[in-house]
């Protein structure tokens, strides 16, 4: 399995790529990716130009540090089971999924924002293939482990669910998460 587009993504390492990410991110979430220049990537860091071409070396190198950042950032890039049996594993995907929507709002509202953009997933349709294959892989073997006739259908199910939840909780304010993260944890019987 290929993995080294995710592992070569661009992540921040010091306080300047940081801020050149966090700008970026909230422009590209913001005003759209086509329409938010270095330029104005710039000003919101208020840092130089130059200085954002010492660290990238173009618009979308910037994206992909963005991405390499939300992924680190959320939590989501795969690592595998580890010593977590799959009932385990999924029990901590979902955990962990639910947080990410509840706690980190702001953050999760900027992630759908930028995946609805074709122009930004075009940017990083490989990196977004290469970890969505990582992620399918692992769900399916989780739910093979667990006895699901159907594994591939019931990963793409749970990951079809967490957008919805995700979009609804954004979307209504008396949305009953902690209900809705009980009824998948019974589903699931976690």
């Amino acid at each position: 399995m290929k993995t080294t587009n995710i592992k070569t993504l661009t992540k921040p390492t010091n306080d300047v790529q940081q801020k050149i990410i966090a700008a970026a991110l909230e422009l590209f979430a913001v005003n759209g990716y086509s329409a938010t220049s270095v330029d104005s990537i710039a000003t919101k860091a208020k840092i130089s130009k130059g200085l954002i071409y010492y660290y990238f070396r173009s618009k979308e190198d910037i994206l992909k540090g963005v991405f390499g950042y939300l992924l680190t950032k959320t939590g989501m890039l795969y690592e595998g089971t580890g010593n977590r049996t799959p009932q385990q594993f999924l029990k901590k995907l979902v955990d962990d999924s639910f947080r990410l929507i509840v706690r980190q709002k702001k953050l999760y509202r900027l992630i759908l924002a930028l995946t609805i953009q074709p122009e930004v997933v075009k940017g990083l349709r490989v990196e977004l293939e290469s970890v969505r294959k990582l992620w399918m892989e692992g769900l399916v073997q989780v739910f093979a482990a667990l006895g699901y006739a159907q594994p591939e259908t019931e990963a793409y199910l749970l990951v079809a669910l967490f957008d919805g939840i995700g979009l609804a909780y954004l979307s209504m304010p008396d949305y009953p998460i902690q209900e809705i993260q009980q009824v998948l944890e019974n589903k699931y019987n976690l």
